[in-house]
């Protein structure tokens, strides 16, 4: 996979002979920081899929488990996902076909909809988060302790300053 982040590398520096001041590292960091999500999250979603799940799936089921009123509405689960309403619609239609997900009217708002795990929703997620810990140990395995806390430090730095530049 390192080869194929090549192919940019090249036409980045192609960029940089035609057109002055092109900020090289900054370019190079922003595609390799999109390269390096893209191939771990093709490689995630491939190993979830031998569970009928993506990663937005999985994360709907474990949020919905997690939260501790056993239960979420399809909003706070679009906003918690940031993801929009109408994706979020279809990928609970397909864990609703699929029996692990329950729509129920709200008690306390009968215009509100809520979404519960079944039994067998509940069985999927405590047998797969188990699975996936295991591979995300792996899949991190490459950076040793320290490595790992200084790229959080660092993706927390980004994420901190990519808010102030949108306040600003």
């Amino acid at each position: 996979m390192e080869d194929s982040f090549s192919y940019f590398e090249q036409g980045i520096e192609r960029m940089a002979r035609r057109v002055e001041g092109m900020p090289v590292d900054h370019v190079v960091l922003k595609r390799l920081f999109v390269f390096t999500y893209q191939q771990m999250q093709e490689s995630y979603n491939a190993f979830l899929s031998q569970f009928g799940l993506n990663d937005n799936t999985f994360l709907a089921l474990v949020l919905i488990y997690n939260n501790p009123e056993g239960q979420l509405n399809p909003c706070e689960l679009s906003n918690r996902l940031i993801s929009s309403r109408a994706n979020v619609t279809r990928f609970t239609d397909e864990l609703v076909t699929a029996g692990w997900v329950e729509r129920k009217v709200s008690t306390e708002d009968r215009r509100r909809v809520e979404l519960f795990l079944t039994l067998a929703g509940l069985a999927l997620v405590e047998s797969v988060l188990p699975k996936v810990w295991e591979r995300l140990v792996r899949q991190w395995g490459v950076l040793d302790e320290g490595e790992m806390k200084e790229l959080n430090r660092l993706l927390r730095k980004l994420l901190a300053g990519q808010a102030q530049m949108e306040q600003a």
